[in-house]
Formats: structure tokens, C-alpha cells, sequence
């Protein structure tokens, strides 16, 4: 319930802006450019709030809050951090934002080719990421490339923040560089030996030397070969593999390239989950990627890798996508991506396939020209794909047979529907230069199958900013494959200046697609907004300028997991970002949190 004091602030802020509006005759003067208060008294005192600056600080939204605060870039010397349980005073005060040294890892890299030394010349990235503490936290990743010269070979150095007794450790992946499409002219790191992943708690200044290769890891010995006899050359060859049950594969051996005898051989990585996968793509030649499933992480194995027969010769395929523009005049698409996927399953549904998938993006004339394989095997498998850029008011294709032709018919893409609606702070007056962004709904994309999930995330976010009217359009799909969308609509008002805006970063959840016509006007009234702030330090107590704090609602709840047909294993809800703030050169950050 409003008090009384807030009903009076409101409204004396709706009534300095309408004053405002009526003596300049338009709707482009800035919201609240002078002071909401001079005494805490015109503050809603009853519930904490106080007046200072000109802002009513306080009286802050029940719940738990956790925050991240980062230093800018250029602040080497400080880490981000952190803050399990936010310190949030009635007033409105956030105490606690101190910014912490980091803890130096630093040492060398170095090689095993079957207890010989490779070279300590390795070029290499690590990446190190570490779990939030807090359910859904962006937690924390960087990366870092290897230095070389001088007597020391390949070292690293990173500043990372110190493990604390409740941290998870960081994990860290090593990935030896030269992983071209096409062999270089010297033997890369990425030939030698293959990546690691390794677990590291660093308490203090450390120094750590990381071992790649070894007589440990498995060896894939294999052979790619033509339909009719024969090596395959030019393929360049790796395994997909993953350290984490669940998590996206990734490339996790040496890369090689074949020669005219198409044999190849791959190290594969130490602690891998479930079973690898083998991919050779060819990188001289239009010709299909073969790629071999359920192939052992743990052990040695001798795969053969067969061409398919009758793969056809390249024919080049002109394709011309056209959509109506805001006119309703039939027009060229420009920047669309249009690609082609065929998919030759050689031994059932679980054994080896040999795709071929080629891509492109439309030009000015919204053309653009890709290479099919017209040999009876692919001819008739083609599928095509096209995705329009970002906020366009046409939508997408998946899945759409495709012969092989030098011409295709021009295609006419489908129309979005549109989200309309307007968007107005606690008192009801319209909202300019917020910006707003139309995602799909959690619920919407878990109840897809995997393609669809996939194919879903490729497409651009629909998003627009306000005008002074308030009033937004977004155009989305209305649906992915058989399902109708839903989405969810994040408004994000201006960052807090010295007199912020009440008009909290927001999100209208799961607007629903009922059909082709597309929801109703969307109306969305952001609610009261609660000023906090804080100053952010070193550890010195010094001021930090141009430092960032995030604020998250900390909600462990995960039913959504059990009420959807395909969630990922490890549930990755993201925690709800309510307010974000940089500080000035005193190191003072405002924020505005929704009530």
C-alpha cells in the first residue's frame, strides 16, 4: 500500500512534469531535473525514507538481494566481487562495497609429447570461470593467451579473486592455439597436444606449472576414405567432447589435417564425461562433413570414416528473400542469414552422418548465393533456414525442403506479429529513452526439443526505445515450429543520474502469442521505484570512479524446471537483475530497484 507521504511525492512529481510539459509545448524536456525533496519530511518518513540530495533514499523492496560490483577495465589492481546478502539500510544506504586486491597466478606452460618435450614455446588460452555463490549469478570468467620469449618458454599471468573458504574452486582450460580450418605453415600447439581442464584454489600469490599432453591421454588413430577406396584429403579432423555432463560440446583434442591417405590421429583430452564425437569437415573442397557419434573418451580406438556415395558435383544456387516492408510493398531483405542443412544418416540414427550445411547473409538486392551438392544422395535432404536481422517485421523459416536449382524461386518471409503497447512511471506519465527488449520466455524455449531450442537462440532479440510518447512496436516470431511464443518484455529505464527517475528496470513476464492478429496493446506501468546507494572503495577506502554494481533478487525456486519438457540438466535460471548503477568520481553509485 501507497502511503500517504508517497502518494503526495508522486504526485508532486507527476504535477512538476505536467507543469513543465504545458510551458515548453513538447514532450522532450528531461524528467525530474530539479530536486524531489529538500527535507525528509516531503519523504514517506514513516517507512525510512530520508532526504538527501535533492532524493528521497529508502524504504527499500522486501526480499534477499546479492550484487556484483566490477572495476573498470583499466583498474588492474582491483577484482570484482561478490556480496552474498546485500547490506541494505532502511534509509537506503548499501554499506559493504569495498572492492578487494587480487591474487596473482602466474607460471609456465609445458608439453608431453609421450615423455618428450614438445617445445616450451606453447601458445595457448586459459580461461578461468568460477560459480556464483548466489543461485543463478553470472559468476566469474576471464581470459588470458600465453606470453613467449626468452629463456622461460610459453608463461601466463592472470589476477583473478582470492578463493575464500565458502569459494568453489576455479576451473581452468587450457586450449593450445593453432586450431585453424586450414594447417599453417608450422606445426601449431594445437597438433602437439590437447586441451585441459584442470580445478585451482588460489588463496594467495601462487605459482602453478600446467602439464598438456602426457603418456596418459587416448589416442584416436583413424582413416577417412571415399565411397570407392581411397583416402580423403584435405579434412580437417577433431573431437567434440565435454568435461560436464550437460554442458555444450566443445573441441576437446589435437586438430589434424589428412593427406592423401586420410589417416588422422587425435589426442584426446584427460577427464572427459560420456563419449566423444568425431568431426572432419573438408576446407579445400564442396564436399559433406562426416562425423562419427559415441566414439570411447577413455581409451584408444581405430575409427574409418566412409564418404557417401553419389555426393553429386557443386551446382551455385542463387536465393532472392523478399518480405513486406512497413509500407506493405513487397521488398528485398537485406543482412538475413540463409542457410542450407543436409543431413545423410549412414548407419541409423545412431551411428555416423555426413552433412553438408553451407551459409550466407542476403546483400542490399537480398541475394545471396550458396553451393549445393546435386548427386542423388543430397539432392532431395536439403532444408533451409533463414533468419532476418534484428527488429526486422518479417519472420523466419526453419526446416523448409529445398531443391537443388541454380535459381530458387524468390520467398516471400512470413510477417511477425507485433507487440505494441506504452510504458509509464508509478504516476502514470509516459517514459522516454527507455529501452525495451522483447526475449523469449523460459517457459517458451524449455518446451521446445533441441533444434528448435537452438535455431530459437540464433535469432536476434526484438528491441526498441521509447519516445517521449512512451510507446513501443516489437515485432517477434508467433511461433517456433508448432508452438506459439511467448515472451517476455525487460524495460530498462535511463541510468541513474544525480535526480534518477522512479522507473525501475522491469520485466513483464510471459506475454502470450494467441494467434497471427498478436497480443493486445501492452499498457505496462512500471512500478514505485526505491533510490538506494552506496560508495564503492579499495581497500584502501579510496573512491572508485566508473565502477558497476549489479543488484540480483536471490530466488532459488526452480519448479519452472519440473513443469517444462526439455530444461537443460543444470536448471540455469539466471538470477532477476533489478538495478545496475556506475559510480561518479567520488565513487557514489544510485540505483533504482523496483517496489
Amino acid at each position: 500500500m501507497t502511503s500517504p507521504t508517497t502518494r503526495t511525492r508522486l504526485a508532486r512529481t507527476g504535477l512538476g512534469l505536467a507543469l513543465s510539459l504545458a510551458a515548453s509545448g513538447c514532450l522532450d524536456l528531461p524528467r525530474e531535473a530539479e530536486p524531489e525533496c529538500h527535507t525528509t519530511d516531503e519523504c514517506d518518513g514513516e517507512r525510512g525514507e530520508v532526504c538527501q540530495e535533492g532524493v528521497c533514499w529508502g524504504n527499500p523492496p522486501d526480499g534477499m538481494f546479492a550484487a556484483v560490483v566490477a572495476p573498470p577495465s583499466d583498474r588492474k589492481d582491483l577484482v570484482p566481487k561478490e556480496i552474498m546478502q546485500l547490506d541494505m539500510s532502511q534509509a537506503g544506504w548499501i554499506a559493504g562495497l569495498q572492492l578487494d586486491k587480487p591474487v596473482t597466478l602466474a607460471g609456465q606452460i609445458e608439453t608431453d609429447c609421450g615423455g618428450v618435450s614438445c617445445g616450451r614455446g606453447l601458445e595457448a588460452t586459459l580461461t578461468f570461470t568460477r560459480a556464483s555463490q548466489f543461485p543463478g549469478g553470472p559468476g566469474f570468467k576471464t581470459v588470458v593467451t600465453t606470453q613467449t620469449g626468452g629463456s622461460d618458454g610459453a608463461s601466463y599471468e592472470v589476477r583473478l579473486p582470492r578463493t575464500g573458504p565458502t569459494d568453489p574452486p576455479y576451473l581452468v582450460t587450457v586450449m593450445p592455439a593453432g586450431r585453424g580450418e586450414e594447417p599453417g605453415t608450422s606445426l601449431s600447439a594445437a597438433r602437439l597436444v590437447p586441451p585441459a581442464r584442470l580445478e585451482l584454489s588460489v588463496t594467495g600469490d601462487t605459482t602453478r606449472m600446467i602439464t598438456l599432453g602426457g603418456d596418459t591421454v587416448p589416442r584416436v588413430d583413424g582413416t577417412l576414405l571415399a565411397s570407392g577406396g581411397g583416402g580423403l584429403a584435405h579434412y580437417r579432423v577433431v573431437a567434440l567432447g565435454r568435461w560436464e555432463a550437460g554442458s555444450p560440446a566443445t573441441e576437446v583434442s589435437t586438430v589434424d589435417y589428412t593427406d592423401a591417405d586420410g589417416q588422422f590421429q587425435l589426442l584426446l583430452a584427460n577427464d572427459l564425461v560420456g563419449t566423444v564425437e568425431i568431426v572432419a569437415r573438408p576446407y579445400m573442397s564442396v564436399a559433406p562433413t562426416l562425423r562419427l557419434p559415441a566414439v570411447p573418451s577413455d581409451r584408444g580406438s581405430n575409427p574409418v570414416l566412409i564418404q557417401p556415395a553419389d555426393i553429386g558435383a557443386p551446382v551455385r544456387s542463387r536465393f532472392e528473400i523478399k518480405g513486406k516492408d512497413g509500407a506493405g510493398e513487397i521488398a528485398p531483405v537485406r543482412g538475413a542469414r540463409v542457410k542450407l542443412t543436409a543431413r545423410v544418416a549412414l548407419e541409423g540414427d545412431t551411428g555416423p552422418v555426413a552433412t553438408h550445411v553451407v551459409e550466407g547473409t542476403t546483400n542490399d538486392a537480398g541475394v545471396v548465393e550458396l553451393e549445393m551438392l546435386d548427386g542423388a544422395t543430397y539432392r532431395d535432404q536439403y532444408l533451409l533456414e533463414v533468419v532476418p536481422p534484428a527488429s526486422a517485421n518479417v519472420g523466419v523459416v526453419f526446416d523448409a525442403p529445398t531443391p537443388v536449382a541454380a535459381v530458387q524461386a524468390p520467398l516471400i518471409l512470413p510477417a511477425r506479429v507485433p507487440i505494441r503497447g506504452t510504458v509509464r512511471d508509478a504516476t502514470g506519465a509516459p517514459l522516454k529513452d527507455v529501452a525495451v527488449t522483447a526475449r523469449p520466455s523460459l517457459r517458451f524455449v524449455w518446451n521446445l526439443e533441441t533444434r528448435l531450442q537452438a535455431f530459437l537462440s540464433a535469432i536476434p532479440p526484438a528491441t526498441t526505445v521509447t519516445p517521449a510518447s512512451g510507446d513501443f512496436v516489437l515485432w517477434v516470431d508467433p511461433m517456433i515450429g508448432e508452438r506459439w511464443g511467448h515472451y517476455d518484455l525487460v524495460f530498462e529505464p535511463p541510468m541513474a543520474g544525480k535526480y534518477p527517475l522512479r522507473a525501475p528496470t522491469w520485466t513483464q513476464a510471459e506475454i502470450p502469442i494467441p494467434g497471427m492478429e498478436g497480443p493486445g496493446p501492452q499498457n505496462v506501468q512500471l512500478p514505485d521505484a526505491a533510490f538506494v546507494h552506496g560508495e564503492v572503495t579499495d581497500p584502501s577506502g579510496v573512491p572508485v570512479e566508473a565502477a558497476e554494481v549489479k543488484v540480483f533478487r536471490v530466488d532459488p525456486n526452480r519448479t519452472l524446471c519440473t513443469m517444462v519438457e526439455f530444461a537443460p540438466l543444470s536448471c540455469p535460471i539466471a538470477a532477476g537483475l533489478m538495478g545496475r548503477g556506475a559510480t561518479d568520481k567520488a565513487g557514489a553509485v544510485r540505483i533504482s530497484l523496483p517496489r
